[in-house]
């Protein structure tokens, strides 16, 4: 390939890099920059990434989520409507209940949906996550079809402050890519030459 490059067109190829989906799956932190909005708890888990398959919007009863989160993957991003108080106020329960009983590794979290100007969170659940450390829940001021367009339509960047994504990226690009070669051909005065 390297030959046909240069032969062809006269680039170098310095790399050829497959593709490692993790790279693209965006984290809360991204989730925050891309709805300008922060989360209301759970900001520990600021660097937690979700894979856009595993995203679950929760359309059924308290009894049906409960039964969903306790079976599906444990890091799913689940989507609900700010009407949804019962589903909210379950969700923060079966943290607590999942880190009293030490179960598997609880790593979900909340994106909680409703147009600015037409829907709120009510305030008496909003005054529960006050000081509350617990699972990630981030209200956004989207309807919950234009957050999951939003999200699906997204492409994470590379973030510094996300060291477990850079550090991924590092050991996934480096293999494969000619640093002495690049570093020769973008050093001052060298690398038009073939």
């Amino acid at each position: 390939m390297t030959k046909a490059f240069q032969d062809q067109w006269g680039i170098p190829l310095l790399g050829c890099i497959p593709d490692r989906p993790f790279l693209g799956c965006p984290a809360l932190a991204d989730l925050e920059r891309l709805f300008q909005s922060e989360l209301v708890c759970g900001q520990t888990h600021r660097y937690r990434h979700y894979n856009v398959k595993d995203i679950n919007l929760i359309t059924t009863s308290l009894t049906r989520f409960l039964e969903n989160i306790r079976s599906k993957s444990p890091r799913t991003l689940y989507i609900c409507h700010v009407t949804r108080d019962d589903i909210i106020l379950g969700f923060m329960a079966e943290y607590q209940r999942n880190r009293r009983e030490d179960e598997k590794p609880f790593e979900a979290a909340l994106l909680v949906c409703g147009r600015k100007d037409k829907y709120q969170m009510a305030d008496e659940v909003r005054d529960m996550f006050e000081g509350l450390e617990g699972a990630p829940v981030m209200v956004v001021g989207y309807s919950t079809h234009q957050a999951m367009q939003l999200i699906h339509d997204y492409t994470p960047k590379l973030n510094i402050d996300d060291k477990n994504r850079v550090r991924k990226a590092v050991e996934h690009y480096e293999p494969y890519i000619d640093f002495d070669k690049l570093l020769e051909r973008t050093s001052s005065g060298g690398g038009t030459e073939s």
